[in-house]
């Protein structure tokens, strides 16, 4: 569930992609707590705090609702600006596991998915060896391209040990939420690479890219709950939509008195 700041800032956002259609006012608290897939009550503390920052008006009764105060603004800015509204990237935290539903929910971001293939195959040498497989042993293969509010985000080839192949008779939109909602199974712990690397043809043909485009490509291995490694997935994300994010910390050095 999302936090109030997370929700804040999802509505705000919200607000500003509404302003820039013309818009007048955001949907109802009920609407809004389903898409952010958030209690009510965090809704109503966020919308307070949009209305504090003056970006919405409350108004009460039949006609009533969460009016948008700069509509007539925004609708009148000139098209860069929109543009630039409208491109704002995607936060990729390093700090925390979570799919990328959740992570385009609590940024405010319609997600969409597309599944190109979903099978049952060989497992390649590479994911033979993260996933300490037997050499003839197979592995569910997804290839899914995720999109951000309509555009095109990431394309993701995942792969998962044999005995979840219960997941291709799901939607699939959500991998994550699946195998801990109908297995049990929860990536605690992943291990990520990240390199920049080029697009091929037929990769940029799903992404809306030329050929070459660079794009940030994540190599993950995921852990579940007993430490065994269940998920390795490469990740291939639009490098125009996408920011990362990793906290670090140093050791602290108490010095003497």
């Amino acid at each position: 569930m999302l936090l109030l700041e997370q929700a804040h800032v999802a509505l705000r956002r919200l607000a500003e992609e509404l302003a820039l259609r013309g818009e007048p006012r955001l949907p109802t608290e009920r609407v809004l707590a389903q898409r952010l897939e958030t209690s009510r009550t965090t809704v109503r503390k966020a919308l307070d705090l949009l209305e504090e920052d003056g970006v919405i008006r409350r108004v009460r009764g039949r006609a009533g609702g969460a009016y948008l105060t700069n509509v007539a603004t925004q609708v009148a800015a000139p098209q860069s600006a929109r543009a630039f509204c409208r491109s704002k990237s995607i936060l990729r935290s390093l700090n925390t596991v979570k799919g990328i539903p959740e992570i385009l929910h609590e940024q405010g971001f319609r997600d969409g998915t597309t599944v190109i293939s979903a099978e049952l195959a060989p497992a390649p040498p590479g994911v033979r060896c993260a996933l300490k497989l037997e050499e003839a042993e197979p592995v569910v293969s997804l290839l899914r391209l995720r999109h951000a509010d309509g555009e095109t985000l990431s394309l993701e080839q995942m792969y998962l040990r044999m005995e979840l192949a219960g997941v291709l008779r799901t939607g699939m939109k959500s991998v994550y939420r699946t195998l801990l909602a109908q297995f049990g199974v929860q990536i605690c712990v992943a291990d990520e690479s990240i390199e920049i690397a080029g697009v091929s043809s037929g990769e940029g043909e799903l992404l809306g890219q030329p050929a070459g485009t660079p794009v940030l490509k994540l190599e993950r291995t995921g852990h579940d709950q007993y430490g065994r490694a269940v998920e390795y997935s490469v990740d291939l994300f639009r490098a125009d939509r996408t920011r990362l994010h990793v906290r670090s910390h140093s050791p602290v050095t108490a010095r003497r008195m």
